[in-house]
C-alpha cells in the first residue's frame, strides 16, 4: 500500500511539473528591447490601461476591441480584477484609464491605477530581472479544483514585462489549464498571450 501511495504521489508531483506554464518568446522576440541593471528604471512611466496591439504571428494585422474590456495592463500587472460600472463611457471615451509604473529598486515595482487622472488604486509588486532582458513579475496565480490530475484540475499563469522597440510596455502572460480523471488527461488551455501598451509619458 505505502509503495502504491508512493508511486501515485510521484506520478501526481512529476505531472504537476511538466504542465507549469511557461514562456515563450517567439511570437515577439524581434520587437522587444532586453532589460538590464543599467536601464531597469527605463521601465517606470505612464502607460495607456488597454493595449494596442496584440502578438499574433498567425494574425499580425489582428486589433484588440476596447469594448470587451478584458485584457488591461492593471490587472496583467497586478493580478488584481477590475469591476467597470462605466463601461459604456470607457468604450465612447468620455472616461480614460491610465497605468503608471514606478520601481523603487531591482525588485520592488509601484503600481498606480488612474481614472481622468485621479488615482484610484496603488500596489507594490515583487519581481526580478532575469538573464532574458525581462521583469518577472511575482503576481503567480494557481488555483486548483479537486484532486489535481486525479479528479480535477490546476489553472496557473504568470507574467513578465519588457519594452518595445519603441519604447512601450510589453506584457508576457504564460497560462496553463488542465485536468484529468485518474491520470487520463483532457486538453486544456495552455497559451502564451502577448501585448503591447502605448507609452503616455
Amino acid at each position: 500500500m505505502k509503495k502504491i501511495s508512493r508511486l501515485l504521489l510521484l506520478l501526481l508531483v512529476s505531472v504537476l511539473s511538466s504542465n507549469c506554464a511557461s514562456f515563450s518568446n517567439k511570437d515577439f522576440k524581434n520587437d522587444y528591447t532586453k532589460i538590464n541593471e543599467s536601464n531597469l528604471l527605463s521601465i517606470n512611466g505612464k502607460y495607456t490601461f488597454y493595449p494596442i496591439k496584440k502578438f499574433d504571428k498567425k494574425n499580425p494585422n489582428s486589433q484588440y476591441n476596447i469594448s470587451q474590456n478584458i485584457i488591461n495592463s492593471y490587472n496583467y500587472i497586478t493580478n488584481d480584477i477590475l469591476k467597470f460600472d462605466d463601461k459604456d463611457s470607457i468604450v465612447k471615451g468620455l472616461t480614460q484609464y491610465h497605468i503608471e509604473l514606478n520601481l523603487i529598486n531591482n525588485t520592488d515595482l509601484d503600481v498606480a491605477l488612474f481614472k481622468n487622472n485621479n488615482s484610484i488604486k496603488k500596489q507594490q509588486i515583487k519581481g526580478e530581472l532575469k538573464n532574458d532582458g525581462m521583469f518577472y513579475l511575482d503576481n503567480k496565480y494557481l488555483k486548483c479544483n479537486g484532486i489535481p490530475y486525479l479528479f480535477g484540475g490546476c489553472n496557473n499563469n504568470k507574467r513578465r514585462i519588457t519594452l518595445s522597440k519603441n519604447n512601450n510596455l510589453i506584457i508576457n502572460e504564460a497560462l496553463d489549464n488542465t485536468g484529468a480523471l485518474l491520470f487520463i488527461f483532457w486538453a486544456g488551455q495552455s497559451y502564451n498571450g502577448v501585448y503591447e501598451f502605448k507609452r503616455l509619458e
